[in-house]
């Protein structure tokens, strides 16, 4: 079994998971509110604005020129997929680099940005790939999941878990190529090496179920401060 494989079928119960969360429920019901819905647009988009620097790690430290061509491909459409995105919103989200740098960081996404940005370190393809790729592929599946759902088609429901289509799907799809690249990389590495490679791509999976709990929950860092300074013993999760 390939790693890619392995990492695939331990990240099935992450999938089902993922699909039976309130969230993402709510996206295909359309019962989000709209203060749900703006909390995951805005750190969402935050989110992927942080993605720039991990496809650019990607790029650098590429073992091969095909892999490097094709994280260039993959930040090409991540640019252009935030400015498509920053001009479809209403006039109270951020509309520009400057002004996206200033949002508010909430918890969850806070951790799952410093999980990500910890993998670069490492300089490694196959440490920093997971990281990326999970969310990547549960989107897609998730996407897979909604087409087979009774769905409402109005806004702003209808962008949501959208990700999908030739760029993604089949053997010449990114989620593919990711994973021959996962693949490659760990031929020449040690059992360990491997091993935190697909625990990496399992926590990205886990911290997505997080993001959606988050932003149905809405929880900010002054849910935090309450429940730390009341005593309460844990965090708001």
């Amino acid at each position: 079994m390939s790693l890619s494989q392995d990492i695939l079928f331990e990240a099935q119960p992450y999938l089902i998971a993922n699909e039976k969360h309130p969230f993402v429920q709510g996206i295909i019901k359309g019962q989000l509110s709209q203060e749900q819905l703006r909390y995951y647009d805005e750190q969402d988009i935050a989110f992927e604005y942080n993605e720039v620097a991990v496809i650019n790690a990607l790029i650098n430290h590429s073992t091969t020129t095909d892999q490097a061509l094709l994280f260039h491909k993959r930040q090409d459409m991540q640019l252009h997929m935030l400015d498509d995105w920053l001009k479809r919103e209403p006039a109270s989200m951020p509309h520009d680099w400057e002004s996206l740098k200033q949002t508010t960081i909430q918890p969850i996404n806070q951790l799952y940005r410093q999980h990500m940005a910890a993998t670069i370190q490492t300089h490694s393809v196959l440490q920093i790939l997971p990281s990326f790729a999970a969310g990547e592929w549960m989107y897609v599946e998730l996407g897979k999941f909604v087409a087979t759902q009774t769905r409402v088609k109005e806004e702003p429901s209808q962008s949501f878990l959208s990700m999908s289509g030739d760029d993604f799907l089949g053997p010449n799809g990114y989620i593919q190529q990711f994973f021959d690249i996962i693949d490659h990389e760990a031929e020449s590495a040690t059992p360990r090496e491997q091993e935190q490679a697909k625990q990496t791509f399992l926590k990205s999976c886990l911290l997505e179920w997080y993001f959606w709990d988050a932003a149905y929950k809405l929880i900010t860092w002054d849910d935090w401060k309450k429940n730390a300074l009341g005593g309460k013993g844990g965090v708001t999760l």
